[in-house]
């Protein structure tokens, strides 16, 4: 049983090294997103490291060698300024409290953490087209992590007064006149948050034109 248990364990740490870096767990995270572009991206919850997981299968990570090894991945999380605090719970999980408030320009990319390490994707196009897109498991890889009984669980919520014209939330409830669309996470298999917003040109603030496009 152990031993079938650690092969699976490998699997599972081996195929989340290739796929992604780190792993949200008991979480809320909020997308405020005027239908101007303007937004504001918070996020409280644990951050798992996945490479991790191999070193430890490995015995990699040892007594004398844990300690760096964590603050290594603590100062990888803080690289991104946007994390407010980030706190060792140990085995490579922190808990983490993310802000992030700005504007988005005519074509642009913002990412909650940065874009090598992102979990979720907000992109704007010429088209006044804003895409919002959380990252993804493989399919093999999301079952082996509910297999395994690692957790990937939390809410996500986008409220916006904007022209949504695609989504797949959980929920979509009034506020005010506003709407708040929903997904709830159970696990790794769950949907993939994704939501399609047309931004409204506002007269008051016109976008700048792109660097590439400047007199």
């Amino acid at each position: 049983m152990i031993g079938e248990w650690l092969k699976r364990f490998g699997v599972l740490a081996a195929l989340l090294v290739l796929s992604s870096c780190y792993i949200p767990d008991k979480f809320k995270s909020e997308l405020r997103l005027s239908r101007y572009g303007d937004y504001s991206l918070t996020f409280k919850g644990d951050l798992m490291w996945a490479p991790i997981l191999d070193a430890y299968r490995k015995g990699r990570v040892t007594p004398e060698n844990e300690a760096e090894k964590i603050e290594n991945i603590h100062r990888d999380l803080v690289r991104d300024i946007a994390v407010r605090t980030a706190v060792s719970k140990g085995k490579g999980r922190f808990a983490v409290e993310y802000e992030r408030t700005g504007r988005l320009g005519q074509v642009q990319l913002v990412s909650l953490l940065r874009r090598d390490a992102r979990l979720l994707a907000m992109r704007s196009s010429e088209n006044n087209a804003i895409v919002i897109h959380a990252n993804s498991l493989k399919p093999s890889d999301a079952q082996t992590l509910a297999e395994m009984g690692l957790g990937m669980e939390g809410e996500f919520r986008i409220t916006t007064d904007g022209n949504v014209v695609e989504h797949n939330a959980t929920e979509v409830r009034p506020f005010g006149t506003a709407r708040v669309y929903i997904w709830k996470i159970e696990n790794a298999l769950s949907p993939t948050p994704h939501l399609v917003m047309i931004r409204d040109n506002d007269p008051n603030r016109p976008l700048p034109p792109r660097a590439s496009e400047a007199p």
